[in-house]
């Protein structure tokens, strides 16, 4: 498997209490990265399997693993930005390095699939400036009143661009590492939104509340990972783990609420904050699947149509029962998975960062405060600079 960089971190961004490795891994945040993976592709399956059965959505709340995801990625562009990564058109292209390449691959199969066998899909049609709005990460306003990119989960990441844009943004402007800025930016974007209503499509989508989000997720790296001396022996992570938990189990309704950064929101940053701490055992393949949880959600909706409207079909197991179903299919997504990581989604990214990285460092003018992991343009691109889907 492709090596990635593992930057020792320095001592200012040592999170007290939360258990590393010696390569500075932090197996805490692969767990959480994992487990928001599988929740996902469980909500998926159980959806499609309603859609196609006409049956009930037994796993509703797995949806939280798209809120766990966002708050994990305030926390891990805190941490990144505090580690010395530059500002501005170098951190941008880093980030567009990580996640567009697999997700304009992802997206042009499933415009191929809708050109030529829309049966197999439930929504996406084979539109032209559908497509251009997806590789420009941009909200598309579609017939049924959704505000998604051609690969319906896109959507996530074309809030996660746009967080990336308010950082690069805000902290060249401020000079803020912390990102507390970026927080109160983005808690005054959501309330701007509130107050006003929907203007229009491009203002509705970047004003929802589920940007609050990421503002937590920075909140929990300023005062959780990084501030705070909390250990799993005093028991507080735990009920913050298992309160996110019960919270989010208690409920019965899906993604329709117009707050969910209170009702999905509030729990997955309960769940992230609590199992930083509460996770400190030894993994490897539980970590593993952290590597691979980005190609995992990506990948995943292929695999559950396939089978929900062909595979199962075909054998007359078109109403196998939800647990079954996941029993058979996830072992499969996770093994495609771990080989795109490998041979596509690393590669692919290290071309990229290797063609015009280094050209994009040197053009970035030096930043006061960035610390001494700025003097490495390298060190701010390792383990847990990731997407966290």
């Amino acid at each position: 498997m492709m090596a990635q960089a593992r930057p020792e971190i320095p001592e200012a961004v040592q999170g007290g209490g939360i258990h590393r490795a010696a390569d500075g891994t932090i197996y805490a945040i692969q767990y959480l990265r994992a487990i928001a993976a599988l929740l996902v592709v469980l909500f998926h399956l159980s959806a499609s399997m309603f859609r196609q059965n006409d049956g009930g959505v037994v796993f509703a709340f797995g949806a939280i693993g798209v809120d766990i995801f966002f708050v994990l990625s305030g926390l891990l562009m805190a941490m990144i930005m505090e580690r010395g990564s530059r500002p501005g058109t170098a951190f941008l292209f880093r980030r567009f390095a990580r996640i567009a390449p697999l997700y304009y691959l992802a997206t042009l199969l499933l415009f191929v699939l809708a050109w030529f066998v829309p049966s197999l899909l439930n929504t996406a049609k084979a539109d032209w400036y559908h497509l251009a709005s997806s590789l420009l990460f941009l909200p598309y306003h579609r017939a049924n009143g959704e505000l998604t990119p051609i690969l319906t989960l896109g959507w996530t990441l074309n809030y996660e661009f746009f967080f990336y844009i308010l950082i690069a943004l805000t902290v060249r402007v401020t000079g803020d590492r912390s990102l507390l800025s970026v927080a109160g930016l983005i808690i005054a974007i959501a309330a701007v939104g509130a107050a006003v209503g929907p203007v229009n499509t491009f203002f509705q989508f970047y004003t929802d509340p589920i940007i609050i989000e990421f503002a937590l997720g920075i909140l929990i790296y300023r005062f959780v990972f990084r501030g705070s001396r909390i250990s799993a022996d005093n028991g507080i992570s735990w009920l913050a783990l298992v309160t996110g938990i019960l919270l989010v189990a208690l409920r019965h309704d899906n993604t329709a609420d117009a707050w969910r950064f209170l009702s999905w929101g509030t729990p997955a940053a309960l769940i992230v904050a609590g199992g930083l701490h509460a996770f400190t055992g030894r993994n490897e393949w539980l970590r593993r699947l952290g590597d691979w949880s980005y190609s995992i959600y990506l990948l995943h909706i292929y695999f559950i149509q396939l089978a929900v409207k062909i595979i199962f079909p075909a054998f007359g197991a078109d109403r196998t029962p939800l647990a079954l179903a996941a029993v058979v299919l996830v072992p499969f997504i996770v093994v495609a998975a771990a080989l795109l990581y490998r041979n596509v989604e690393m590669p692919v990214m290290h071309w990229l960062i290797g063609r015009c990285g280094h050209f994009l460092s040197r053009r970035a003018p030096a930043f006061p405060d960035a610390g001494a992991s700025a003097r490495n343009p390298e060190s701010a691109f390792g383990k847990h600079d990731a997407p966290v889907q």
